[in-house]
């Protein structure tokens, strides 16, 4: 017995000191992380591709066969591809970490090569210099585009076509475009000679090797279109007209393809139809219909060259001039010398902002080049001839349908400008016949309510007061579909003071038989002719969100002969997985507390992919057959059993309001019973998601939750929840209350905890420190400082006013600054400054485009006015989010630095204590420049 106690003794002091051997994750270590990326199946099932990436090393693809176990790894390799067979895989293959630095530090484009593996024999190829490739639909050949070199850029480039079989190459060249149709049997392409005499469209058939010149021009040719099916083309000749500025186009369809298929030409001066006025535009897209009844293309005006003046050459116009020489020589008076000629004025460089534009003048700037290109869509019949306009000036728009039988036409003109939601009136129109009703008006714009075509045309599906509604394309009739229904669709939680989006909905079944929508945990299937709605699953019992993720995206519709797959996600536990619905019944596959995410099949096979993580568990890679059981396949970041390592849970508690709530916690990596540590907050709105993230610690990422718990703090992430015309008030209402009831724990030193956030959560990080004493710290990037003048700032990333994001997203009012000055001033944090305490870092960027950086210099002229302590940091050319790897590093450093010393009492750098003057700045780059 005594013996046996002695070896639980050593088997416990083993333990203890395996434990005690795992390492402090330093700044040093960080650059060995991994991440999963760019996962693949083969089609049918037996292989897995995927690549680890590392942050400051060389990224690898694998290839995994995991019936036979064969594997291969192929150094900077990416994106694989698989051809249909299974014989072989395609992929990018990119250059070292350290040769992808130097390119990016001398602002040099990075080649790209790709790699031809053979899944059986082992034996790769490598094509350098490659811009573009592709297998055609059955994996028998194989498409490669090279880089065009720089004096040919505009001419096309190489076009190497394999045959896998026998591994022959056709080389193609000057080739700007390249497609293989649906039934790989042929390739259409596009040939633009340096001549010009060579303009070409050729369609080799992938069967006989034989070419078809389709067109050949001292035009160029562009846009290729295939039809779904593969049996017609389509594609653009651009032409000029001596009296016009800008190009025309005509238009070319060839088909059908397997029977008797002929080119037709759509000349739009030839067709008596054709406004003179307008042109079709060869930057816009073209189609071509399912049954290859219509050409879809936009067109647009142009304009007429001004004519040079005609010199008058007649008989009395040279008296004229010879009677005019006589007097002027006669004249022999001294007079003052002429007057140059006087030059036109220039344009004034000038802005006219009007109180009644549209849209104010940096929106207009921002869609220049689109409102510029703007065209209309129209239509034309290769075999009637017939042609006629879908849109126009007064609707501008034209939203086509999957089968394209019918389109939407909204005008929101008379709801311009839109200081709130933006809505619209919705038009309808046969695109076979031209005819065109008005079937909806004010609809609002937002994601999720828009009116949209089903896939088969036959109905428009719709959002509108609290429902979801069809209308029926042929009879006119429009149906509520979820009036009967006891839940509500509408996505109540949403707390914006704008009009409530619905849950959402999870697509069309085949044949327009049914629709899916979303409650809050379940997933209905509705017919859209109001003739029944069903429940698929059960989620509300459980409180586990259910949604449709799609496996299969050829087709625009769920086929309902296959199986529906469903993510699933713990509205309270957090727990994930996925799930099925099969001939109307849903069954549960795998849910776990972890997360579960990126759900890929194979397109030949039951075999599916997905990824787990915890915060504690670094992604892993799953493969399924049919979830019967399940085989990992990767693992990222092996090292990370070397080093201390923290965990997560969920915390509940309660806000000011009395409403129950959750946070994320995270523990620092040596994390030992009875100890008090630190803690920063990190707020921003919902974050309790975030419990089973997985987060690299990175040198690059300020606010990184690894880099502070590996650092022996506690990092929280609580759920913030918004009353109207109060967002500061309540962040301070759930933000207190949660970080008391961590305290609670007595795991945290209550003197040491600090706030951090950026962009919103910085505001409220801001503003939280002027309404308690709770932190000592704090630190805010890119924050909303004053909500009177952020509200009438520009949103320039976008162009549009921060007016409009205050009164309908999140800024959470329901009126302007002027008619809500008291609720916009007491939830400002300049309002509120003399409250602060705690030590304030902020720092933007010079050209944030989305919180103006003077909304800082607000701040920073206030406390220290009030000579309250006070960092802000500026980043020169940066925007909203630092996009420089050496400033992202030194944010990364001085966030850290600015709570090891508030919060830790490490001793102090001189940019804390006294700052850094603009002489001591330029001083040490002028000493970086001379290395």
């Amino acid at each position: 017995m005594q013996r046996f106690y002695t070896m639980l003794l050593l088997l416990a002091t083993g333990i203890t000191a395996s434990a005690q051997q795992k390492k402090d994750l330093s700044p040093d270590d960080y650059a060995k992380w991994q991440s999963l990326a760019g996962t693949a199946l083969s089609y049918n099932g037996s292989w897995v591709g995927y690549q680890i990436a590392v942050q400051e090393d060389n990224d690898t693809l694998y290839l995994v066969n995991h019936n036979n176990g064969k594997r291969y790894a192929l150094e900077f390799g990416s994106a694989p591809e698989f051809s249909k067979d299974n014989q072989w895989v395609a992929y990018k293959i990119g250059v070292s970490y350290q040769e992808g630095e130097k390119l990016r530090e001398q602002k040099m484009p990075v080649k790209t090569n790709m790699g031809l593996l053979n899944l059986n024999t082992g034996k790769k190829e490598v094509i350098t210099d490659v811009s573009n490739f592709g297998f055609s639909k059955n994996g028998k050949f194989l498409a490669v585009q090279l880089n065009p070199p720089k004096e040919n850029k505009d001419k096309g480039s190489v076009v190497l076509l394999r045959n896998l079989a026998d591994s022959s190459t056709r080389t193609i060249g000057n080739v700007t475009e390249f497609e293989f149709n649906k039934k790989s049997d042929h390739l259409a392409y596009v040939v633009a000679s340096a001549n010009q005499a060579g303009n070409s469209v050729e369609l080799f058939n992938l069967a006989s090797y034989s070419l078809k010149v389709l067109a050949s021009d001292t035009c160029r040719f562009s846009k290729l279109a295939w039809a779904k099916e593969g049996d017609g083309l389509a594609f653009y000749k651009t032409v000029k007209n001596d009296k016009y500025e800008e190009e025309n186009a005509q238009v070319y369809v060839y088909a059908p393809l397997y029977k008797n298929p002929s080119l037709k030409i759509f000349d739009p001066q030839q067709h008596a139809g054709f406004p003179d006025s307008m042109r079709i535009n060869p930057g816009s897209t073209l189609r071509l219909g399912d049954d290859l009844a219509l050409a879809y293309f936009s067109i647009k005006g142009w304009t007429k060259k001004k004519e040079a003046p005609k010199k008058d050459t007649t008989k009395a116009a040279a008296k004229a001039d010879t009677t005019k020489a006589q007097v002027a020589k006669a004249d022999t008076t001294k007079k003052a010398p002429a007057a140059a000629p006087k030059k036109e004025d220039k344009l004034a460089a000038v802005d006219v902002w009007h109180w009644k534009d549209k849209e104010i003048q940096p929106r207009q700037k921002i869609t220049y080049a689109q409102d510029k290109e703007r065209s209309f869509q129209a239509v034309w019949n290769p075999s009637t001839g017939k042609y006629y306009q879908l849109a126009n000036d007064s609707t501008p728009g034209a939203l086509m349908g999957a089968n394209q039988h019918h389109a939407l036409l909204p005008t929101d003109k008379k709801y311009k400008p839109a200081f709130k939601e933006d809505y619209a009136d919705y038009y309808i129109m046969n695109v076979r016949t031209g005819e065109k009703k008005l079937f909806g008006e004010k609809i609002v714009q937002a994601f999720g309510h828009a009116p949209q075509l089903s896939p088969e045309g036959r109905f428009v599906f719709y959002y509108k007061d609290k429902h979801w509604f069809t209308y029926n394309t042929a009879t006119g009739a429009t149906v509520n579909l979820t009036q009967n229904v006891a839940e509500t669709f509408e996505n109540y939680k949403d707390d914006h003071p704008a009009v409530k989006p619905p849950f959402g909905y999870g697509g069309w079944m085949k044949g327009d038989k049914e629709v899916l929508l979303y409650d809050e945990f379940d997933i209905y299937a509705a017919k859209p002719d109001g003739k029944g709605i069903r429940k698929l699953t059960d989620g509300r019992k459980d409180e586990i969100v259910h949604r449709i993720t799609r496996v299969e995206t050829e087709d625009p519709y769920h086929d309902d002969a296959k199986p529906l797959f469903v993510t699933l996600y713990g509205d309270k536990s957090k727990f994930s997985g996925f799930g099925k619905i099969e001939k109307g019944k849903f069954s549960r596959l795998v849910y776990e507390d972890v997360t579960l995410y990126g759900l890929n099949k194979a397109k030949d096979a039951d075999v599916f992919s997905y990824v787990k993580m915890n915060y504690d568990r670094s992604p892993e890679l799953y493969i399924t057959k049919g979830f019967q059981g399940e085989e990992k396949i990767a693992s990222t970041n092996p090292q990370q059993k070397d080093y201390k390592w923290g965990k997560s849970e969920l915390v509940s508690f309660t806000n000011k309001k009395g409403k129950k709530m959750q946070g994320a916690l995270f523990y620092p990596a040596d994390y030992q019973p009875g100890k008090k540590y630190p803690m920063v907050v990190y707020i921003y709105e919902t974050l309790s998601n975030t419990v089973h993230y997985y987060t690299p610690p990175s040198r690059r990422s300020a606010y990184n939750t690894t880099n502070f718990t590996t650092g022996g703090y506690f990092i929280f992430r609580p759920d913030i929840v918004y009353d109207i015309n109060d967002p500061g008030m309540s962040a301070v209402d759930c933000v207190v209350p949660a970080v008391e009831e961590v305290l609670k724990t007595g795991m945290i030193d209550k003197d040491k905890v600090g706030l951090m956030g950026h962009s919103w959560g910085a505001y409220q990080t801001s503003f939280i420190i002027t309404q308690t004493d709770l932190f000592k710290a704090a630190c805010a990037g890119a924050p909303l400082t004053n909500l009177i003048s952020m509200s009438l700032a520009i949103y320039w990333n976008s162009g549009f006013p921060d007016q409009k994001i205050f009164e309908t997203s999140q800024g959470r009012f329901d009126g302007p600054w002027y008619e809500r000055m008291q609720e916009h001033m007491r939830n400002s944090p300049i309002y509120q400054a003399a409250n602060i305490k705690a030590p304030l870092l902020v720092a933007f960027g010079d050209k944030d485009g989305a919180v103006d950086w003077h909304q800082g210099i607000e701040m920073y002229g206030t406390m220290r006015r009030m000579e309250k302590p006070h960092v802000m940091l500026v980043y020169a050319d940066e925007n909203h989010g630092l996009a420089k790897k050496e400033n992202q590093i030194d944010y990364q450093q001085r966030q850290r630095e600015w709570f090891d010393h508030y919060l830790l009492g490490k001793p102090a750098p001189k940019w804390i204590t006294e700052g850094v003057t603009y002489l001591e700045k330029m001083q040490a780059q002028e000493k970086e420049q001379k290395k």
